[in-house]
């Protein structure tokens, strides 16, 4: 299996009226992942779902469980093999850096400092993420939001990533944006076989994207299933509730 999240706990310390004490945020968490899929993780504000990815993305570290990426622990994944799509296109470029040099940066990371490949590299990203040449030389204060996610998803795919965690990455954008983005993501995934963790609260977009749909509730797992089957027959009292009210196509 290309992914297997195994019994995964993530507790905090929480102080209220100086008494501390353990809050679960996720609790025995099981999940895989096959090469090439795309799983959206949903649930309520405060489920775990950006829990999972920041454990993922070695941000944080869980209370106990185990995680294999291609059959190893995570701690021995290459640098680069899992990328970051954050929700806010703005604040996680660096502002006083031109294009260019944010979407090289990932590849200095990994050790390519050669000039030319660099910037052979950073002309191919740009065509694969429908960005003019011209935009090169600006700064993130000078695109679109649309734009900006996209030099955000050309920085994450530049090294080739094994694995994507997208954190609510369309959340921003509006309507006719987030198909661009979406559509994206989709080319990156059929094109280049690159598995994707969706993080998303928006459930039109769920519903077009996943191959399947993992389903949280106060840190604990409700449903993991195929995105038709789960929009169509949830199974748990939870996932019921969750999506009453949801039309679909």
């Amino acid at each position: 299996m290309f992914l297997e999240v195994k019994n995964l706990k993530k507790e905090y310390i929480v102080e209220d009226n100086f008494i501390r004490e353990k809050k679960a945020v996720l609790n025995d968490v099981s999940f895989s992942l096959a090469r090439g899929e795309i799983l959206s993780v949903v649930g309520e504000s405060g489920a775990g779902k950006s829990t999972i990815g920041r454990i993922l993305l070695r941000i944080s570290r869980p209370t106990s469980g185990e995680i294999l990426f291609m059959g190893k622990p995570l701690s021995e994944c290459n640098i680069g093999d899992i990328q970051m799509i954050f929700q806010d296109p703005y604040s996680s470029l660096n502002p006083a850096m031109k294009v260019k040099n944010i979407l090289s940066e990932p590849l200095r990371g990994i050790g390519i400092t050669d000039p030319d490949i660099l910037r052979e590299k950073v002309d191919n990203i740009m065509k694969e993420v429908w960005l003019e040449e011209s935009y090169k030389d600006k700064y993130p204060r000078e695109l679109s939001g649309g734009q900006r996610q996209r030099v955000g998803i050309g920085a994450a795919m530049i090294v080739n990533p094994k694995l994507v965690v997208c954190d609510e990455p369309v959340a921003s954008l509006d309507m006719s944006i987030q198909n661009q983005i979406l559509s994206l993501l989709k080319k990156f995934n059929r094109e280049n076989n690159t598995t994707i963790l969706f993080i998303s609260h928006d459930l039109g977009v769920v519903y077009n994207i996943s191959d399947r749909v993992l389903l949280l509730y106060k840190g604990e797992v409700q449903e993991i299933r195929k995105t038709e089957d789960f929009f169509r027959h949830p199974e748990s009292e939870y996932g019921k509730y969750f999506l009453e009210g949801v039309v679909l196509p």
